[in-house]
């Protein structure tokens, strides 16, 4: 008896230490069965969290979940963002106001009626497939790929060659990954930033960025998602974006599958589309962004020295990168940019000044 007491002590107190050493918590707490149903049944009731969605014919199929869990992606996240949500959603079926009840990434509303609006996710009802989209994605292949690792996010969701859907993106969600604290980059341990893995940032690698606690549901000059960037000579005579350039950037994700689209010159050097992971010149009309604007990020070549709130725009450090003038998701905008393109006119701004464009181009309006 006196051995089992001792053996008993000696693993509580191993297990103490272990847990005091470990993370605190993960990042999703409560109850398994908020989220996993081992029978898909209860008191002959269905255990789908979104009925509207996984239970229809355009949803994903019906039940058998991956994990056990009661819903698909698009399942889970969908519904209306609210102040104090504990989880993001990025479709709604009802009406979204943008830019106070969407989160950083847009919303999938306006790409179920127009496709120039953002990404074709299979999965969510209604949907179509991209029309316009050739493979291998715009602009070629990313430097160092020898095939496209998928030319759509639309194929059968249940296909086991490729990821698709929701996971073309997010390869490997790890809702029971430790909790990134607050103010520190996401890094493997938590499932990299917004669970974004492969494409452009290597195999096994992922992007690194500091999350916002809501993401963005509240936003301002020091309440946002912070990106890495990792500036690059984009006249160089190559004129490529290998994965050792890029590294774990949002930018380096992005042309996992749209290539060198963002590094395409003319026979002078000259860009002949905007350019991505580009410094933002010190001098010019481009110094003039200096209060860090939510709706138009930028790029950061190094996380860690970024104090808790944030910080401004340094020129001359700081990059313009693809989520500088797009929604990972979608918008109410054509090519699912974050302002409406047309209000940009050079020379007469009017209520446009200062904003979008104009917000580095200070200048121009």
């Amino acid at each position: 008896m006196k051995h089992l007491k001792l053996t008993f002590l000696t693993v509580l107190c191993m297990g103490i230490v272990m847990f005091l050493a470990g993370p605190v918590c993960a990042a999703v707490t409560g109850e398994c069965s908020n989220c996993h149903t081992m029978h898909n049944s209860q008191n002959g009731n269905h255990m789908m969290i979104n009925v509207d969605i996984d239970g229809t014919s355009g949803g994903s199929h019906g039940g058998g979940y991956p994990s056990l869990t009661r819903g698909s992606c698009v399942g889970c996240h969908t519904g209306p963002n609210t102040a104090g949500s504990t989880h993001p959603y990025v479709y709604d079926t009802g009406a979204v106001n943008y830019g106070f009840d969407t989160l950083a990434g847009g919303n999938f509303k306006w790409v179920v009626t127009d496709d120039a609006k953002g990404h074709n996710v299979k999965g969510i009802p209604g949907m179509s497939a991209d029309t316009l989209l050739v493979a291998p994605g715009d602009g070629g292949l990313a430097a160092g790929c020898t095939s496209s690792c998928h030319s759509t996010l639309f194929a059968p969701v249940d296909g086991a060659a490729l990821n698709t859907g929701c996971e073309g993106c997010h390869l490997e969600p790890k809702h029971h990954a430790p909790r990134q604290l607050a103010g520190t980059p996401a890094l493997k341990a938590n499932g990299y930033f917004r669970f974004l893995s492969g494409h452009d940032t290597g195999s096994g690698s992922g992007v690194e960025g500091i999350e916002d606690d809501d993401w963005q549901f509240t936003n301002d000059m020091g309440d946002h998602n912070e990106y890495l960037g990792n500036a690059v000579d984009t006249h160089a005579a190559t004129n490529t974006r290998g994965f050792a350039a890029n590294g774990n950037t949002m930018t380096g994700f992005c042309t996992g599958c749209h290539g060198t689209f963002h590094t395409q010159l003319d026979g002078n050097a000259n860009w002949i589309r905007h350019p991505s992971d580009a410094v933002l010149p010190s001098t010019g009309e481009y110094a003039n962004y200096t209060t860090y604007d939510p709706d138009v990020p930028v790029a950061r070549p190094d996380l860690t020295t970024i104090p808790e709130g944030g910080i401004g725009v340094a020129a001359g450090t700081d990059m313009v990168m693809c989520l500088s003038c797009h929604r990972a998701h979608g918008s109410p905008y054509d090519d699912m940019l974050r302002w409406d393109y047309s209000g940009m006119v050079a020379g007469n701004g009017g209520s446009f000044s200062g904003t979008g464009c104009f917000t580095c181009h200070s200048e121009k309006d």
